[in-house]
């Protein structure tokens, strides 16, 4: 019998052939992060393009520096906007790109924040989508830059790092980024190699000459059980991606400018666009949610004769002369102004109202004065003289206490509060009266968020007539400011009025 020995030679074969054959494992891994490489490299070039193309166009770019519009806005997001123009209509309720009012730096410090609310001297009241309050200082229109109209996620995080000085950042990203646009250009299993300009270039200076085309490398023989070797990734974008991502890198500072954006509310929309939402300061929302009857903001210029309405009533207010315009206002987080009285009525409703035995005031008010005044009220006329009819009044005694029921008809019952306000300090009142028995009616004072005083106090007549600030029937008039008066023809709770005090 004869034996046949295994050539050392064919031994060597077989293990070389299994040594070159893929593994599952490691193609499906192969696969998969050369897949991931590419989304990843069309995402980035795809927001760079984003972000730079409308710059061709004359449009704005702006890194944002800050995190005060998260969630929605982040840092290093670039916000694309449109140039303003005077003619363009400013909307309450979109995002602009603006210089910022309250700096007096010789540079422009840019703001991106969404606009709130139109104010009655023309200017605008800004705010951004992560605070709870507004900012402080007015917009005029000269000083909004653009529109803001798409949102690029991310891309400008790298120029946020350089700036910032955190290199270990940037240069991380920069070496991910290369290792991904390298491992893109990889080739996957049935995929041609690929032939580029670059490649070509390479090439130049790598071979001895030019190649002729006709020059075809001999067909080496190989046995057909030996596995053909994949064909060779070109290395040209492995060489050239430091490039790309540097040159993506320098162009997004180089046309790009940074802008701070801050303070919240969500925004709609967190993709590529924003769109508009409704935006009130934290006070006016409160009492808008209480649906008064009456709400002057009393935020008109010194030259103006009529106050605004909030309310949706359009009950319009008349100012008197001797009023003045245009005082700080009393509530740091709502911006506005206040009304400063000279002794004299100040402001009456410019038509006559229903009264109502259940009611609600509401104002701010700071005086340092030692004689008391009237306050608010509610009368048949809308002068400075005597009254045929009179109620409704909240009064500052000499003494500083806030008394109600202190007008000319019977069965007069009055309430104090216990302390005093006249320390030059704005205050928040809240008067709630509903019918009692006997003609009488049931009132709590409310100071600074809190009841201070409860007791049954005069009756009210039913009559037309006009809410009153500042003064009464002659004398007795209020020397002091007064801010964001409010009339309602129902009885708060106690719970709404504390609400309307943490709103300030």
């Amino acid at each position: 019998m004869t034996a046949t020995l295994a050539s050392p030679d064919v031994d060597d074969a077989a293990t070389e052939s299994s040594s070159v054959a893929s593994h599952p494992l490691r193609d499906w891994a192969h696969l998969l992060s050369v897949l991931a490489a590419r989304i990843y490299r069309a995402y980035l070039l795809v927001l760079v393009a984003i972000a730079l193309a409308p710059v061709l166009f004359g449009w704005g770019s702006y890194v944002i520096k800050s995190g005060s519009m998260e969630p929605s806005v982040q840092v290093g997001d670039v916000v694309v906007a449109k140039p303003y123009t005077p003619d363009q209509t400013i909307r309450v309720g979109r995002v602009f790109v603006f210089d910022d009012p309250a700096s007096d730096a010789a540079e422009p410090d840019l703001i991106v924040h969404r606009i709130v609310e139109r104010r009655d001297d023309g200017d605008y009241t800004t705010a951004g989508d992560a605070n709870e309050v507004t900012d402080i200082t007015p917009l005029p229109r000269t000083d909004v830059v653009a529109t803001a109209v798409i949102l690029a996620p991310y891309v400008g995080l790298p120029v946020t790092w350089a700036q910032s000085g955190q290199w270990l950042n940037l240069v991380l990203w920069l070496l991910f980024s290369m290792a991904a646009f390298g491992l893109a250009t990889r080739n996957l299993a049935g995929e041609p190699p690929k032939w580029g300009l670059l490649r070509l270039i390479r090439d130049l200076f790598t071979r001895d000459g030019p190649s002729d085309p006709d020059d075809t490398p001999p067909t080496t023989h190989r046995d057909e059980n030996t596995p053909t070797p994949p064909p060779r990734s070109p290395d040209h974008v492995l060489r050239c991606s430091p490039v790309v991502v540097a040159a993506c890198t320098v162009l997004l500072g180089t046309l790009t400018a940074t802008a701070n954006a801050g303070f919240t509310g969500n925004t709609r929309n967190s993709s590529m666009t924003w769109s508009p939402g409704p935006w009130t300061q934290p006070y006016v929302g409160a009492v808008l949610t209480d649906s008064p009857s009456t709400f002057w903001l009393l935020d008109e210029p010194a030259s103006a004769i009529t106050a605004q309405d909030r309310s949706g009533s359009n009950v319009l207010g008349t100012y008197k002369p001797t009023t003045i315009r245009g005082e700080a206002g009393g509530l740091l987080n709502n911006p506005g102004t206040s009304v400063r009285t000279t002794g004299a009525l100040a402001l009456t409703s410019a038509n006559p109202l229903p009264s109502s035995a259940t009611h609600t005031t509401e104002f701010w008010f700071r005086s340092g004065d030692a004689d008391g005044g009237y306050l608010t009220g509610f009368a048949a006329g809308s002068d400075g003289g005597a009254q045929s009819v009179e109620d409704r009044v909240v009064w500052m005694s000499s003494t500083g206490k806030i008394t109600y029921g202190n007008w000319p008809t019977n069965q007069q019952r009055i309430i104090a509060t216990p302390l005093s306000y006249n320390n030059n300090v704005w205050h928040h009142v809240v008067v709630v009266s509903t019918a009692s028995t006997g003609g009488r009616q049931n009132t709590v004072i409310y100071v600074d968020g809190s009841a201070r005083v409860s007791g049954q106090t005069s009756r009210v007549d039913t009559y037309n007539g006009y809410v009153r600030v500042g003064g009464g029937t002659g004398t007795g008039a209020f020397s002091g400011s007064i801010d964001n008066v409010s009339t309602y023809g129902t009885a708060l709770s106690a719970a709404r009025v504390t609400a309307h005090w943490n709103a300030r």
